[in-house]
């Protein structure tokens, strides 16, 4: 299996299943291995998922406990133009949205792969992982070092 790169962005998909008590030995393992890159737009993003969407805004301290293992790139660090426009023709959702342009360009800039679990990102020349994908990856790493 292919290894992920030295840097993963990270969706609110993967901040909502971790603040959920889902993939938090996975945030800590993608850590010790890779930088873990974060949009103020994503952790606004799932801030409002889980207060308004989920009703559980006693987990946004856990959100911010997550965060704070990555490096946040703050709002309006990238023109989103061009992904904007890839993601308008990505074949995997085909909806048009262009929500995760930030996400995007973020992996084109720092060349890093993304840690999702959309498939908005298929088609984008990004390479994307799920949860699980990137576990067994990273668990066959470790094999191959040993």
């Amino acid at each position: 299996m292919r290894q992920p790169g030295s840097a993963l962005v990270v969706d609110a998909s993967i901040l909502i299943a971790m603040v959920r008590g889902r993939s938090s030995y996975a945030l800590a393992a993608a850590a010790a291995k890779h930088d873990l890159l974060v949009t103020s737009e994503v952790i606004a993003e799932a801030h409002r998922r889980i207060e308004l969407g989920m009703k559980a805004p006693e987990l946004i301290p856990a959100l911010y406990a997550a965060a704070s293992m990555m490096t946040v790139i703050p709002a309006g660090t990238f023109d989103t133009g061009d992904a904007e426009s890839v993601l308008r023709d990505a074949v995997a959702s085909r909806n048009g949205s262009v929500a995760d342009a930030n996400i995007l360009t973020c992996a084109w800039t720092f060349d890093a792969d993304i840690w999702s679990f959309d498939r908005d990102f298929a088609g984008t020349g990004v390479p994307s992982w799920s949860t699980a994908n990137l576990m067994r990856a990273l668990a066959e790493g470790n094999i191959a070092e040993d």
